[in-house]
């Protein structure tokens, strides 16, 4: 009997692993992530200028470094109740943008040619506003102002650009 083998599993059946559809499976849930895979849009163009390698004895102006201030005021319940735009008023959105074009506008090109798409408007690349918002101010009001600042599409649908860099001013406490 020593050379006789004994089959302890009498009557069991071998299971075997059905590797067709494991690999069945594993392509489907390939193609799943691959047709639903969202490539991450371009959250926004910085456009970063590097320092120049000489040193410059000027003193920048004043203007240069200092932003231009917006204050945006609103009542006890959110609502715009005033824009200033430096130490001047403006009646609304409209009259800010028209404001920040005049300001930051290099050439003689009027807003309103500029707008029909008579005429390509210059502006100040360094040029750069700081929002002052009352803390109780609803957050579209705030939106309106910086897409007020940031450009407008022309009558042509072109996108015209005026102010890149906005920030808000600090809390006051």
């Amino acid at each position: 009997m020593a050379g006789k083998k004994r089959d302890l599993f009498v009557g069991t059946s071998e299971s075997k692993l059905q590797m067709t559809s494991m690999i069945d499976v594993v392509f489907l849930l390939l193609a799943f992530f691959v047709v639903t895979y969202k490539t991450p849009e371009i959250e926004g163009d910085f456009n970063i200028r590097m320092p120049i390698d000489a040193q410059s004895t000027a003193q920048p102006s004043l203007d240069d470094l200092s932003p231009v201030a917006i204050k945006l005021t609103s009542d006890a319940r959110g609502a715009l109740v005033g824009i200033r735009f430096g130490e001047t008023p403006v009646s609304d959105m409209k009259a800010l943008r028209s404001a920040v074009y005049q300001y930051a506008n290099q050439n003689s090109t009027s807003f309103q040619d500029a707008y029909n798409g008579v005429g390509q408007p210059e502006f100040r690349n360094d040029l750069e506003v700081e929002l002052d918002c009352d803390p109780q101010l609803r957050y579209k009001h705030a939106m309106e102002a910086i897409t007020a600042v940031t450009g407008y599409l022309n009558s042509n649908d072109q996108l015209v650009k005026m102010v890149e860099k906005v920030k808000f001013a600090p809390p006051k406490s």
